[in-house]
């Protein structure tokens, strides 16, 4: 195994990151100074204001804005592609100084709303929809340290980022091999299933959908067929306490034993890796919501086309 492969590059999480308000990193884009952006595998590339970045890309012509969006929010952005360099895991009082990852690639200068100060690191694959800005403006595939490209892949755990895979890392995940897309250029999503029982219905409620592992929000979002939602429950709406929601991935109706498996009960506090709130709308997927990482760490690997879990040690 080459050198490449071999390298891996831990990525701390902003002192202020949790499961509740989510895991941020520090990156400084442009030229401009350190900012923190929120880690997102329900989405693909970075969203930052445009004033953020460098003195050289303030100028811009806004007749030229394009749209950004998320499904789950309903929030929309308006602005531009841009290539810049992107340097990760700077601390928040950079001075320019020091040897950090950098990844040359295009991420979103938001002009509109001019407001907006937020920002998000999307990571993930196979999104779709405005969301989606491709394997290209992934920042994790393209990162170069040293000299040396991190293999494409990373893994995220309650601890930080660790971008590059290599054996050392990579111990201990169950695997889920994933298929290719029709362009030959990312992944799909992996099947998974969600079961629901509870006094919502005499009989449990079973679905298999697309699975995404989505540490962007702190929700379950369930996006059931319109032909098979759970009973009794209205959409859009927070389940009432004591539904017991099992998630598997891959369905659990399949032979082989799940790579990640686990359960709650909504409105048990006492479960750390149950989501803020689950609900459900009509769709076809399971968003997982960040919380499933305080039982588990999760790895994507863009290479070999895989995503992994692993029981983290006690």
């Amino acid at each position: 195994m080459s050198q490449s492969n071999q390298m891996h590059y831990h990525v701390p999480f902003t002192a202020n990151s949790n499961l509740v308000n989510g895991l941020h990193v520090s990156a400084a884009l442009g030229g401009g100074a350190s900012h923190a952006f929120l880690v997102d595998t329900g989405s693909v590339g970075i969203l930052v204001p445009r004033t953020v970045l460098g003195p050289d890309y303030q100028a811009f012509d806004p007749s030229q804005d394009i749209a950004f969006g998320y499904i789950s929010s309903g929030k929309t952005y308006q602005g531009q592609w841009v290539k810049v360099p992107v340097v990760i895991g700077v601390p928040a009082a950079w001075d320019g100084t020091g040897d950090y990852p950098v990844a040359y690639i295009e991420v979103f200068a938001v002009d509109q709303p001019a407001d907006f100060t937020g920002g998000v690191f999307g990571i993930g694959f196979g999104i779709g929809g405005l969301a989606d800005g491709g394997p290209a403006r992934n920042p994790l595939l393209h990162l170069r340290h040293q000299g040396t490209h991190l293999r494409h892949g990373y893994i995220i755990s309650t601890q930080g980022l660790d971008v590059g895979l290599a054996a050392s890392n990579m111990e201990g995940f169950s695997f889920m091999k994933l298929s290719g897309d029709a362009s030959g250029r990312d992944w799909m999503q992996p099947s998974g299933s969600v079961g629901l029982s509870g006094d919502f219905s005499p009989d449990e409620y079973y679905a298999d959908l697309p699975f995404l592992m989505d540490t962007g929000i702190s929700a379950m979002i369930l996006w059931v067929r319109a032909e098979s939602v759970p009973p009794n429950l209205p959409n859009d709406t927070a389940f009432p306490p004591g539904i017991s929601v099992t998630i598997s991935a891959p369905p659990a109706d399949m032979a082989n034993e799940p790579s990640l498996q686990y359960s709650f009960v909504t409105g048990d506090n006492n479960e750390v890796s149950a989501p803020s709130q689950v609900e459900w709308r009509v769709g076809s997927g399971i968003n997982t919501g960040r919380n499933v990482l305080a039982g588990a760490d999760y790895l994507y690997d863009a290479t070999a086309g895989r995503i992994g879990f692993r029981i983290p040690p006690a």
